[in-house]
């Protein structure tokens, strides 16, 4: 299978994974999809595990480019922690709740590889910030981060609106602040309020 092919087949079932859940994604509507054989499917593929990984893989591969992104746009460690935060919003209403609930309850493995993706990134923003003196420094990163993602997600999985998650992750992450942080988020926060006044 060609280079091409095989990224235009990565992006369909990434996409029907989002829309439909793993379980509704069959091989042998992909292969239809694809205009290919089931068999020639199988035969590349052998189990719709081992290609749920390679859309995982290429699934972080897409993460990582998005981190160095947000890293080069936002330099300093707060103001791309807060952006990294928004970009995990954002991720979480890619994907219908169906996706989430499934993955979450049947599928552990690939909700803990997505969340590990997040997580490692996160975690390291949050010691660069606590290093820096910009949260308090007793935080227990791990724990805190644990808290922060599974509330965001559970309150996804319940449907609340986007705009909710966003607000509660400021909160959360103005609630961990030390007095030099709060300076620093208020100085981002006029910064993106002065963005979207120039749109």
């Amino acid at each position: 299978m060609n280079e091409h092919v095989e990224k235009k087949l990565i992006a369909l079932v990434s996409r029907s994974l989002r829309q439909y859940g793993v379980r509704a994604v069959r091989m042998d509507v992909i292969a239809r999809e694809m205009n290919m054989s089931k068999r020639t499917l199988s035969k590349v593929y052998k189990t719709k595990d081992n290609l749920l990984n390679i859309c995982l893989e290429a699934y972080a591969d897409r993460m990582r480019n998005l981190f160095q992104i947000i890293r080069c746009n936002y330099p300093e460690p707060l103001a791309f922690w807060r952006e990294l935060s928004k970009a995990f919003v954002e991720n979480l209403y890619k994907a219908e709740s169906v996706f989430w609930c499934e993955v979450a309850r049947c599928y552990r493995y690939i909700y803990d590889a997505i969340q590990n993706v997040w997580f490692g990134e996160m975690e390291r923003g949050l010691l660069v910030c606590q290093t820096e003196r910009l949260v308090l420094p007793d935080l227990d990163v791990r724990k805190f981060l644990a808290s922060f993602t599974t509330m965001l997600y559970q309150a996804r999985v319940t449907e609340c609106p986007s705009e909710m998650l966003h607000d509660s992750a400021y909160y959360m992450l103005r609630g961990v602040l030390s007095e030099p942080g709060l300076t620093r988020l208020g100085q981002c926060s006029v910064h993106d309020s002065s963005i979207m006044h120039h749109r």
